[in-house]
């Protein structure tokens, strides 16, 4: 009877451990999950559309878009092993404190000709490179520079309301991206007269005839894709974000411009990915032609794992078309009469780089390949994008930025209260408690 008082008598301090004990484990184990919930919530100022511009004998552009507002800034040299010359926003340049923006926008300026240049892009808290290895670009060769064909234009929303700080890039047939920002009226100018072809030469273009490729990219206020040619340049027309828009003059009749008008129509940009012809080139050749309307470009963004392929060629030609992902899916189509082809895949694409290729003999029995690059974008980032987005050309094709650290968590706002410390510290005190209880109450049973 004694021994059942004595073991009455000592359960609130067995209790009191076992609470002390509980509220521990409780403690770590809410602290683990919620870190774990944050770790998959990732980070927000990773570098994203990485494109180089406006490369020259002395300089060159770095644009990319963050999906929140950061400070962007470069770091470059011509010495890989120290790379520690900067270079800020040109917003921020011209006002003297570092901003953040989602749209960035970086010129290199000094440069020497033909020279490689290395950088690593500062966006927010972290530094990235190119998958383990820094950027790189090539600087052209000198060039006796040829009289200014300066260019302009004016971004503006759907309400027609000009846009601030949209990057504008710009392709004339035939030639490299060049790029400008539009300004607080929504206004922006190039010179177009400083494209370079494909060797690094002055380009030779058409002042009224020759096809000019136009991508805006507003960040989160959203992109824009344009057609035109060189007489309507002086300038473009207005330009709405969310369209895809045609201003080329149908009165040309040279082949190129007649090619141009088709994909005006189309809402899209023509380009093949044939190794002899450019981005944002005309998808013809003496032997024959096809015009691929989506993807437009090569290395074109695609926010649907269901994707229609689609384009335009001589009527009745028969098709081999395939997509190369893990498993290949490959179909033999035929266009029908007006030469129009589409065709979706038989099932849906993982997110990741893809590559199509279409294989056909021409109205001239000439045998035609056209191989393209497309990326299908994971579910959670297709928010809010249509199911093509164009992106132009550069030096670097979207490059995978990487942080050269660990990278920070981000806390969400549904995160925060998740109490995991305030448990453990509040059982922790009501073991405490019962301890003290337990030991004061065994002490005055033994007086």
């Amino acid at each position: 009877m004694k021994k059942q008082g004595l073991m009455a008598k000592k359960i609130p301090t067995v209790f009191g451990i076992l609470i002390l004990l509980g509220g521990l484990v409780a403690g770590v184990i809410l602290v683990n999950n919620r870190q774990g919930l944050i770790t998959k919530a990732g980070p927000t100022e990773s570098p994203k559309n990485v494109k180089i511009s406006n490369l020259g004998s002395n300089s060159f552009t770095v644009s990319w878009t963050t999906d929140t507002p950061v400070t962007g800034y470069l770091k470059y040299s011509e010495n890989p092993a120290k790379i520690t010359s900067p270079a800020g926003d040109i917003r921020d340049q011209i006002s003297g404190t570092s901003q953040g923006y989602t749209n960035h926008y970086i010129t290199v300026t000094g440069l020497s000709p033909e020279k490689t240049v290395y950088f690593m892009i500062g966006s927010g808290s972290q530094m990235y490179d190119d998958n383990g290895n820094p950027f790189e670009v090539r600087t052209t060769n000198q060039v006796i520079a040829p009289p200014e064909n300066v260019i302009t234009g004016k971004i503006v929303g759907a309400d027609g309301t000009p846009i601030n700080g949209a990057i504008v890039y710009v392709e004339v047939e035939g030639g490299k991206t060049l790029s400008a920002m539009t300004n607080t009226t929504g206004a922006w100018r190039l010179n177009l007269a400083s494209s370079r072809d494909s060797k690094g030469a002055v380009l030779t273009y058409d002042a009224n005839t020759s096809l000019v490729s136009i991508f805006v990219q507003a960040g989160i206020s959203g992109t824009a894709t344009a057609v035109t040619n060189t007489s309507k340049t002086k300038p473009v027309p207005d330009i709405t974000l969310g369209k895809n828009q045609s201003f080329v003059d149908s009165t040309i009749t040279s082949e190129s411009a007649s090619s141009a008008v088709a994909a005006g129509k189309s809402g899209s940009f023509e380009s093949i990915a044939e190794e002899a012809a450019p981005v944002g080139g005309i998808a013809a050749t003496e032997s024959g032609s096809m015009i691929v309307m989506n993807p437009a470009i090569n290395g074109e963004i695609i926010a649907t794992s269901t994707p229609e392929f689609r384009g335009k060629t001589a009527p009745g030609i028969t098709i081999k078309i395939s997509v190369h992902s893990p498993i290949e899916l490959t179909q033999v189509i035929k266009s029908d009469k007006n030469g129009d082809w589409t065709w979706t895949p038989p099932q849906k694409l993982d997110p990741g780089l893809h590559t199509l290729t279409l294989e056909f003999t021409d109205e001239n029995n000439v045998f035609q390949k056209i191989v393209r690059t497309f990326t299908v974008l994971a579910a959670e980032d297709t928010l809010g994008m249509p199911a093509f987005v164009a992106t132009p050309s550069s030096e670097i094709a979207t490059p995978s930025a990487i942080p050269t650290e660990s990278m920070p968590a981000t806390v969400s706002s549904e995160l925060a209260d998740a109490g995991g410390f305030s448990t453990t510290i509040l059982l922790g005190v009501a073991g405490i408690i019962m301890l003290i209880f337990g030991k004061v109450y065994k002490n005055k049973w033994k007086d």
